[in-house]
């Protein structure tokens, strides 16, 4: 797929929000010199000042399982990310949140190659890559459940399940005793075993099965790195604690995940860091025991919208 701006056009409102704020074209340096009149340094000044370091350093049981570094992208005039730096490890689940035109889309497409970066480096592994497309980042097990991609309602549980990854017999059909079994692990697995049928029509789900069953898929085929894009939208507070449920259970099974949302409380359930954006920079970096309740957070947030900086 071509990397120009008509392409971008996909990404929702994320990024055209961003062409009708006029803190987008805000000269960064700016809100730097501003903060220098301040004693103590803001969190965003530190997250700017360390944000090479981070990627570059190691946990105690090796590097970090994605690291980005100063990644930028443009699109015509418009500067999408202005040099995101960010870490995330196995076990892990790191909210990126920020409000419309903050960057959020656009740097997940880059991440799997959807887009090509213009500058800065992507580490899998300690290693650097390049994703020239979203399957390259597949094979590696970084795996997308996007808000917008729903299940095939007219096909049963297990198809929709190994859509497109189908086993064979040995006469090249599908195998649909191997489909069933392994979709009633899966079931199991993500905690909802209460379903017992494979063979149940996609259309007779409830928003949080579907939104599970979606996460499974991704799990069921190993990935290593899972990239939620607003997962509980349009969801009932209930059928949102199904979905929450799932997600915790994942990282149980050692897996990174980068869970975008817009619901702070959700965020807060679940994630172990915040990393915000704004017009397309990293804002703030916060672990968990330094937010103080959901409060903070969504504080936080209207600080951000409203003057730019935290």
């Amino acid at each position: 797929m071509s990397d120009n701006t008509t392409g971008d056009e996909i990404d929702s409102a994320d990024e055209s929000t961003m062409i009708e704020d006029p803190s987008a074209t805000e000269d960064p340096t700016m809100a730097e010199s501003e903060d220098t009149t301040t004693e103590e340094p803001t969190t965003t000044d530190k997250a700017k000042a360390t944000a090479a370091p981070e990627v570059a350093s190691t946990a105690a049981d090796g590097p970090p399982l994605l690291g980005l570094s100063g990644i930028k992208k443009r699109f015509g005039s418009i500067e999408a990310l202005k040099g995101v730096s960010m870490e995330i490890n196995k076990g892990e689940i790191m909210a990126l949140v920020g409000d419309n035109g903050a960057g959020k889309s656009t740097l997940i497409k880059t991440i799997v190659g959807y887009h090509q970066p213009d500058g800065g480096e992507i580490y899998w592994n300690g290693e650097q890559v390049t994703f020239k497309n979203p399957d390259e980042a597949l094979e590696k097990g970084i795996r997308v459940v996007y808000q917008d991609m729903d299940l095939i309602p007219s096909l049963t549980v297990a198809r929709n399940l190994y859509l497109g990854q189908e086993p064979t017999n040995r006469f090249g059909h599908i195998d649909f005793e191997e489909i069933n079994s392994e979709t009633e692990k899966v079931l199991n697995e993500i905690g909802l075993k209460s379903l017992n049928d494979p063979q149940l029509p996609a259309e007779n789900l409830s928003g949080g099965e579907s939104q599970s069953i979606k996460i499974g898929r991704a799990l069921h085929f190993d990935a290593d790195l899972l990239i939620l894009d607003e997962p509980l939208r349009n969801l009932s507070v209930k059928e949102s604690e199904k979905v929450l449920k799932t997600v915790k259970r994942t990282k149980e099974e050692d897996i990174a995940i980068i869970y975008i949302t817009h619901n702070i409380f959700n965020a807060y359930e679940v994630a172990d860091r915040f990393h915000f954006l704004d017009s397309g920079e990293t804002a703030g970096r916060y672990d968990k025991d330094e937010i103080d309740g959901p409060s903070d957070l969504t504080n936080k947030l209207k600080t951000l919208a409203n003057e730019g900086v935290l």
